[in-house]
């Protein structure tokens, strides 16, 4: 437990605005932070010093990485692909997993997301299949913008492929059956049902290894980042048939 004089030391030392530096820079051009600061703001009210300690220690290192961006490539072939993933690690205040998602589009991420579910899965399909529903969502608002606001509806002419790591879930997506296995689930997630049936979204396999969006779910290894973060931000080419 931390307690009040910790908390308002760290507090009085800037903590909150640590936070919102970070947060600015990974909504911008540095994905890889969006996890840690999703953690780092969950102790706002009550920061320790192991939660400051390590703000700063993200800090440093945008400092030594600040010239590196988001390296887009024009290629007229490119069309959009979403990348879904969930943490099979609960939140100790409540039982959630970390979710995240990203599109990718002329070689890099457009959007990106690093967040908690908002309702407790009971095991790994359920987080996965709720993390879908997410990403689907996003894929909706994406496609009505490339259609209504940017007329790239050439962009949009077939379903946008969106890949998760769990076979479950992915075939839960397009299979309409009620199971004691999937009978708790909440309506509302079952949206993504509805977005592959109108042909907005296409649910695939990707090996977890592969998975771009296993970034935004948890602290990966350095193994996992030089795999991961360079294609995620337009810096090398991922063959998304693995």
């Amino acid at each position: 437990k931390i307690d009040d004089v910790e908390a308002e030391t760290y507090i009085n030392k800037g903590y909150m605005r640590l936070c919102g530096l970070i947060l600015w820079a990974a909504r911008n051009c540095f994905p890889e932070c969006s996890v840690g600061d999703s953690f780092l703001c969950r102790v706002m009210s009550r920061p320790s010093k192991k939660a400051y300690e390590a703000g700063c220690h993200m800090v440093r290192w945008l400092g030594q990485n600040r010239l590196r961006g988001i390296k887009f490539t024009h290629d007229p072939e490119s069309l959009p692909v979403a990348y879904s993933d969930a943490s099979d690690k609960s939140d100790p205040s409540d039982s959630c997993k970390q979710y995240g998602y990203c599109i990718m589009w002329q070689g890099a991420c457009m959007v990106y997301v690093s967040k908690k579910l908002s309702h407790v899965g009971h095991h790994a399909m359920h987080n996965e299949y709720m993390a879908l529903a997410e990403a689907g969502k996003c894929v909706v608002w994406m496609r009505q913008l490339l259609l209504h606001e940017l007329d790239h509806d050439y962009l949009i002419e077939s379903p946008t492929v969106l890949f998760g790591d769990n076979n479950a879930a992915n075939s839960l997506t397009s299979e309409h059956f009620v199971s004691t296995g999937n009978q708790y689930i909440y309506l509302p997630y079952h949206c993504i049902k509805e977005y592959y049936d109108m042909k907005y979204v296409d649910v695939q396999r990707k090996k977890s290894k592969y998975n771009l969006s296993d970034l935004f779910t948890k602290n990966t290894g350095v193994g996992e980042i030089k795999t991961l973060l360079p294609p995620l931000c337009g810096y090398a080419k991922l063959d998304i048939s693995l």
